[in-house]
């Protein structure tokens, strides 16, 4: 294991440990790789060089393709919290049945980095099935931030939680969330799930910010 030591947007400096050898593949393909941190109430995504150098830190999830997307790790593994999400699907359907779902899952998954895993896992559950007719009638999806908050992230989220959207921005406020880390990786969902029926690879940044249980949420082109 490794440590790092990750300067956060709020001030403070978090002393974060890694798995060199999970990363190996990772930077033979990307060589400088890009980590989820969470801290706190929040997360930042860490830029980290084969040397396990901190090149920059950001505070987005980003979302563009196979060789640049952020890599979230966590203490628990990914199988395990994919059971959890899934029994629960089976008790209570997250799209239908949201805070009975949110309610159970709780008593189980309570670190900031696996409620963002789990969230981004019921992300592309719920876009999928809202979008599930015109998915089987071949349909694909443009690149536009407008448009993919307007007629994705939007609905998919008005299905489980308040949302309005900024005035001439694109950005969106999700208020009273059950759990902002969940929200976070919830956008991180669906915008993996939009991305397999893109007419061209991804390349869109989401940028966040978390005000108690408010979540700012904001999509931009990103530049490759």
């Amino acid at each position: 294991m490794v440590q790092i030591l990750v300067k956060c947007y709020c001030g403070e400096t978090i002393s974060y440990e890694i798995d060199e050898n999970s990363l190996k593949s990772d930077f033979e393909r990307m060589g400088i790789v890009p980590i989820l941190v969470p801290h706190k109430d929040h997360f930042v995504t860490a830029y980290v060089d084969s040397q396990f150098v901190v090149r920059s830190v950001e505070r987005v999830v980003l979302v563009k393709n196979a060789e640049s997307s952020v890599i979230a790790k966590s203490r628990a593994e990914q199988q395990d919290l994919d059971q959890i999400v899934k029994k629960y699907m089976e008790k209570y359907d997250p799209y239908n049945n949201f805070v009975f779902f949110m309610s159970h899952l709780l008593t189980e998954v309570t670190e900031p980095e696996n409620l963002l895993l789990v969230g981004r896992k019921v992300g592309q559950y719920i876009w999928n099935k809202r979008r599930e007719p015109i998915i089987k009638m071949g349909a694909s999806f443009k690149i536009d931030p407008k448009l993919l908050l307007e007629n994705e992230i939007i609905p998919s989220f008005e299905k489980v939680t308040k949302v309005e959207i900024v005035k001439g921005e694109d950005t969106i406020v999700i208020k009273d969330a059950i759990s902002a880390g969940f929200m976070v990786g919830m956008a991180q969902g669906i915008l993996d799930a939009i991305q397999n029926y893109m007419k061209k690879p991804v390349n869109i940044s989401l940028e966040y910010i978390i005000s108690g249980t408010t979540v700012f949420l904001t999509l931009k082109e990103a530049k490759i």
